[in-house]
């Protein structure tokens, strides 16, 4: 069985099995195992999963490979109807965000998602801040502080 069918079966599991066998130590091992190629597959069950399983994958990824991470990212943001992943996933990425095509896109989600659903605001200042991409968002925004926001 492959990396990625494993992780599948196992993050599908019902709620009660997988809470009750602690199984989140398990598949952050095997999203630690996941490699570049992976990552078009994964796309592809992340549409067809319930919400749920994609709350259990950002949960258990705290082992991500950074090329892997950076791969879904950008997939996740192509998938239009996708309303979990990247702003949970952000904060996996280093501190120190460089400049690259890939902040740059998250950038214009995190702000379009700022103006979207004001409810998310604090989930989308933690989500920039982790990521080193808090001042560009302010920038972006045309606030000075996160206070000035209103957090």
């Amino acid at each position: 069985m492959s990396v990625l069918n494993e992780l599948d079966a196992l993050l599908g599991l019902d709620g009660d099995e997988y809470d009750r066998l602690d199984l989140f130590l398990e598949a952050d091992e095997l999203i630690g195992e996941l490699q570049p190629a992976d990552v078009p597959p994964l796309l592809a069950l992340w549409s067809q999963r319930s919400l749920s399983w994609q709350q259990r994958y950002t949960q258990a990824s705290t082992g991500i490979d950074g090329a892997v991470l950076r791969a879904l990212l950008a997939g996740l943001l192509q998938i239009r109807e996708s309303t979990h992943g990247v702003l949970e996933l952000m904060s996996r990425l280093p501190p120190v965000a460089e400049k690259s095509a890939l902040n740059d896109a998250l950038l214009a989600y995190a702000e379009q998602a700022w103006h979207a659903d004001p409810t998310r605001h604090r989930q989308i200042q933690i989500s920039c801040w982790s990521c080193g991409l808090s001042g560009r968002l302010l920038k972006r925004l045309g606030l000075a502080s996160w206070k000035e926001a209103g957090l």
